[in-house]
């Protein structure tokens, strides 16, 4: 297979950068991240008005000029600083996790599969470091698996799936079998981890969230209903620099008396008006920076 040369340019980045970081110290390698991500927010501007905007249509005049400049910079050094962590993946043992506050909660989601019978849905936003939850949940014996999209560059692509079998946690592609394979794997009794404040690309369910009206998709719904197992809603947050906290909330369960769509409808709104009241009381762990913003028309 013949290679653009922007996508041997972005690899060739991307195993550097990924090598130098494996081999520095946890801080030492952050403090790069928050170099990196100073320079982008503050001499490159990377989004920040665009982020800034944000925060100001969901909150208004409920923070100041100066809080919303904050909330900005924390979300997207977080984001800096999850990228330098997701890189580290590959070094992470059981020790190091159970010394999280984050892990506290792994002992519910292992109970609840004792109690299902099944598995269930671990559903989560982009808050904090999100990737850090499923990490987690694998290294603490939860049998875990996502959906991804395939990278448009191949090299990277395959860069980052190399990365991902480092864990047990499995990755199927967003493809035509997804459906089937989901189902499959949560009837054998395994946690699809999913990520649903995500803006649909057609036309979906009109969801009010962040103050506005989100155009989701119900694959989280739908999923929960054709399995008739839980949702399990979770956000994660960053203290400090190297600390993560989770907290997972009771299970949302289908209703199998309501119409197909009216339950979908009803599981999407009643998840995220859990996620917006969360969002709302740190919205700097918020990730405001998204190029498909999930209140943006289709």
């Amino acid at each position: 297979m013949k290679y653009r040369p922007k996508h041997i340019v972005e690899y060739l980045l991307l195993a550097g950068a990924g090598g130098l970081v494996r081999l520095l110290p946890l801080r030492v390698a952050l403090g790069l991240g928050w170099l990196v991500a100073a320079a982008m927010h503050y001499l490159g501007g990377f989004r920040r008005q665009e982020a800034l905007r944000r925060l100001t249509e969901v909150y208004g005049d409920r923070f100041s000029a100066k809080q919303r400049r904050r909330m900005a910079w924390i979300s997207w050094r977080n984001l800096c600083f999850n990228a330098v962590e997701a890189i580290r993946f590959s070094k992470l043992t059981r020790e190091d996790v159970q010394r999280q506050p984050l892990a506290q909660e792994a002992p519910r989601l292992s109970k609840a599969l004792e109690e299902e019978q099944h598995g269930y849905i671990f559903a989560t936003i982009h808050m904090g470091n999100w990737d850090m939850a499923g990490v987690t949940a694998d290294l603490m014996g939860i049998p875990i698996f996502s959906i991804a999209r395939r990278q448009k560059n191949p090299l990277t692509d395959a860069y980052l799936n190399r990365a991902r079998n480092a864990f047990d946690m499995e990755v199927i592609l967003n493809d035509s079998k997804v459906l089937k394979g989901v189902i499959r794997r949560i009837k054998q009794g395994k946690v699809l981890a999913i990520l649903p404040d995500v803006r649909n690309r057609t036309e979906a369910f009109p969801i009010r969230f962040l103050n506005g009206e989100a155009n989701l998709g119900a694959g989280v719904a739908l999923f929960a209903r054709q399995c008739n197992c839980p949702i399990y809603p979770a956000v994660v947050r960053r203290v400090g620099w190297t600390r993560h906290e989770a907290v997972v909330f009771d299970p949302i369960r289908p209703d199998p008396t309501l119409e197909k769509t009216e339950d979908w409808k009803r599981i999407m709104q009643q998840m995220m008006d859990l996620f917006n009241e969360e969002i709302a009381k740190t919205p700097e762990q918020y990730f405001w920076y998204n190029k498909r913003w999930v209140l943006d028309p289709i």
